[in-house]
């Protein structure tokens, strides 16, 4: 067996095994950082931009040392189905606009986002913080999409499952990778895995998840409004 086949698996093998077992553990610990403020916001989410990208470049080379994967076969490619992908990219953004002025009016009569409390700590106070937050969204969407929709289902097939098999497979990755948010963020982040794959398979390309990634995350980090303060009650 070539050496660039064997360094593909191992570098596989510890991407996945990062993800689905270290990467929980480090994303719990640091957010509970975020939580008791020991570690500045604005750090938090610069380290996640870096990491996210230092993990995509893994995934690539990992397509790169293997002579059965190439960029078309992890999802590298124009979609299948075009109206899909474009119909997506113009009617989601459009969507997005009463939901986010429904959540601003929600905050304002006292009520919360529902499942903010799983990323709370992550929410930008202040406009450096909003364009940073901002980063995190885009590079998740394109670093995670390539990494859990891209890469590991190529990899299951090419291990002899079928890629609903594999599909099946990465999305329990992914959810794995999100537990660091609680149960309830590893639903939220489940029932995002299934749609984000179903998007993937049916276009056969990586576009159209990468934009309703994107577009989720800018959601809930960037357009997710924080609880107004309450004001402190005089005693009489």
């Amino acid at each position: 067996m070539p050496s660039t086949v064997v360094w593909s698996w191992v570098l596989a093998g510890g991407l996945i095994s990062y993800l689905a077992v270290v990467a929980p553990l480090l994303g719990r610990r640091s957010y509970e950082k975020l939580e008791k403020g020991i570690t500045p916001l604005s750090r938090g989410l610069a380290l996640s931009i870096v990491e996210l990208w230092a993990l995509a470049a893994v995934a690539l080379v990992v397509v790169g040392l293997s002579p059965s994967l190439d960029l078309a076969g992890v999802g590298i490619r124009p979609p299948e189905d075009p109206s899909l992908t474009y119909g997506i990219a113009v009617a989601l953004p459009v969507a997005m606009v009463p939901l986010v002025l429904f959540m601003r009016w929600l905050v304002r009569n006292g009520g919360k986002v529902p499942g903010s409390d799983a990323y709370s700590a992550l929410l930008p106070r202040t406009p450096r913080q909003r364009w940073l937050a901002a980063g995190v969204a885009v590079s998740a969407g394109v670093c995670e999409e390539l990494i859990y929709r891209g890469l590991f289902i190529a990899l299951g097939v090419a291990l002899g499952l079928s890629p609903m098999a594999a599909a099946v497979v990465a999305v329990a990755v992914f959810m794995l990778g999100h537990l660091y948010q609680g149960m309830s963020g590893a639903l939220l982040s489940l029932l995002a895995g299934i749609a984000f794959t179903g998007l993937y398979l049916r276009t056969g390309s990586l576009i159209a998840p990468i934009v309703v990634h994107v577009l989720v995350d800018l959601r809930s980090l960037v357009f997710t409004p924080l609880p107004q303060a309450q004001p402190a009650r005089v005693e009489s």
